[in-house]
């Protein structure tokens, strides 16, 4: 009984122990409002957590409830926008795809706006998915367009860019007032040669014509002679005529220029650029007998018949040879002036008349063409000597003249000549 006693004692010992310890704990605790920080004693954001010891008020959570005050006003999670270039066709984003940055704890503050711009551009820059805009060309779209149009091959251009035939006719037109640049260039000569003096020696062909077997071939040569103006204009003309009316009747050959450097030199002479007279300097058979001899006594060393160190000295008397050998006449037609006669050499038949011409043989010298391809190659050969050097017939005559020509080619060089 008493043992029973004395713990009941004990019990209720404890349980008083108990009572004034709660009673103490109570006094001793501050109130603390609602959303007050214990440690700071400063207003706490609405949301705050366990660990700032400050309890939440009765049935409202931390993430509901948000204070009225704008300085404390809580803002959406933080967004940087940034507009990027469409990407490559392979990609499935669209021009107006945006890429979203948001605060991470690596990164730095997203506070500091120069902080901020530098994280963006890096971002942006590294972003695998955002392609930059690409630099443009620096040539305009006219200026490609353009290098298209002359897209060649350079040695092309240069090659196309020096036409020496171009030059021969600027002068042509240049130094007759009967011939005009555009005359020239217009007959499109073909270059196959250099003068002395560089300059070009050309020549035109008009060729046969499909389905017509032409007579012959018929090599028509002007300009021999520098001072002899008229020789090369209405050889010219001619070409003209056949330039509206080529049939194909014969194969022709023009050289309106054998020596473009005694015509063209700033004061024309009879002989090329070296002084040598060319219808003297030509490889006839009684060249190396006759020719010099003759010079000296017969014309008393007249420099304008002068015919050479030797025979075909000269560049252009070479071209002349080649272009006999190569083209391979069946007649050859020669222009001068100004004898106002026509003359003939070789088989079989001369002209009587050429227009206002009438025949009047002159003979041969050494190393001129009338001995070269009429005695020596046997081919007829009609030298038309016209009246006036420097003065053009008129137009009347250079046509009945050409009339004349092509007559009498036609019966000398019917279908039983020989064709070579």
């Amino acid at each position: 009984m008493s043992s029973n006693l004395q713990k009941l004692k004990l019990l209720l010992s404890l349980l008083l122990l108990l009572g004034l310890v709660n009673c103490t704990v109570l006094r001793d605790r501050v109130p603390v409002d609602a959303g007050a920080s214990a440690e700071s004693g400063t207003p706490a954001e609405s949301g705050a957590s366990a660990e700032s010891g400050a309890p939440a008020e009765s049935g409202a959570s931390a993430e509901s409830e948000a204070p009225t005050d704008p300085e404390i006003r809580i803002e959406a999670p933080i967004e940087f926008e940034a507009k990027v270039e469409p990407e490559a066709p392979s990609e499935t984003r669209t021009s107006d795809t945006k890429v979203l940055i948001k605060p991470s704890p690596e990164s730095p503050s997203l506070t500091d706006p120069e902080t901020v711009g530098r994280e963006v551009k890096k971002d942006i820059a590294t972003s695998p998915e955002v392609t930059p805009k690409s630099v443009p060309d620096p040539e305009s779209k006219l200026e490609r367009e353009a290098l298209a149009l002359v897209k060649v091959e350079p040695q092309q251009q240069v090659v196309a860019a020096f036409d020496p035939t171009v030059e021969l006719c600027r002068e042509v037109g240049q130094k007759l007032g009967s011939v005009s640049v555009e005359d020239c260039l217009s007959q499109n000569l073909v270059h196959s040669g250099f003068s002395t003096a560089s300059r070009s020696l050309a020549f035109k062909d008009y060729l046969p014509v499909a389905g017509r077997e032409p007579l012959g071939r018929v090599l028509v040569i002007g300009g021999i002679h520098g001072d002899e103006f008229s020789s090369v204009s209405v050889l010219i003309k001619w070409m003209q005529i056949l330039d509206k009316n080529h049939s194909g009747l014969f194969h022709w050959r023009f050289v309106p220029t054998a020596n473009p450097d005694g015509l063209l030199n700033r004061k024309s002479q009879r002989q090329n650029q070296n002084g040598v007279d060319l219808n003297r300097n030509l490889p006839t058979s009684d060249w190396m007998v006759n020719a010099l001899s003759y010079w000296e006594h017969k014309t008393k060393r007249n420099p304008r018949r002068y015919p050479g160190p030797y025979q075909a000295s000269e560049l252009e008397t070479q071209w002349l040879v080649k272009q006999i050998s190569g083209f391979n006449p069946d007649a050859i037609i020669s222009l001068h002036a100004p004898y106002h006669l026509v003359d003939y050499d070789g088989p079989p038949t001369a002209p009587e008349v050429l227009g206002g011409l009438s025949l009047r043989r002159l003979g041969v010298y050494p190393g001129s063409l009338g001995n070269y391809a009429g005695i020596d190659l046997e081919l007829p050969i009609v030298t038309v000597e016209l009246k006036s050097a420097g003065i053009m017939p008129r137009k009347k005559e250079i046509d009945g003249m050409w009339r004349d020509l092509v007559r009498w080619l036609r019966g000398q060089l019917s279908k039983s000549t020989r064709l070579k």
